[in-house]
């Protein structure tokens, strides 16, 4: 199954239209998806529905999406088994945790933690 979730130009901080939480349907900020899932079986969900996913605390969260996890002394970026949710430019398929690259990590990096009203 071939899904797409819109082309995506890292120099540009804007999201396609499917890239959406399927939690709460916010739009246009960082979202996280499963780890090791197939792609027709993914969520999107942003900080807020992630965190309450993982019944993880977020509350040291800063505006890149980084934290410090309570068992830990190091920043993340994953919340419990959810990863960052980059999608390649062909907007097809997300990038597997470590292979993102810089491009796609900065534009991840750059969105908005929540809706900007």
């Amino acid at each position: 199954m071939c899904l797409n979730y819109g082309k995506v130009d890292y120099k540009v901080i804007v999201t396609p239209e499917a890239y959406v939480c399927t939690s709460c349907g916010a739009k246009h900020v960082k979202l996280w998806r499963q780890y090791q899932t197939f792609l027709n079986h993914i969520d999107l969900l942003c900080a807020e529905c992630a965190a309450k996913n993982q019944t993880i605390d977020i509350s040291t969260m800063d505006e890149h999406g980084l934290y410090l996890r309570d068992d830990s002394k190091h920043l993340t970026d994953q919340i419990g088994w959810l990863v960052p949710a980059v999608p390649t430019e062909e907007g097809d398929t997300f990038w597997g945790y470590s292979s993102v690259p810089l491009d796609g990590c900065t534009w991840w990096k750059s969105l908005p933690l929540k809706e900007q009203l």
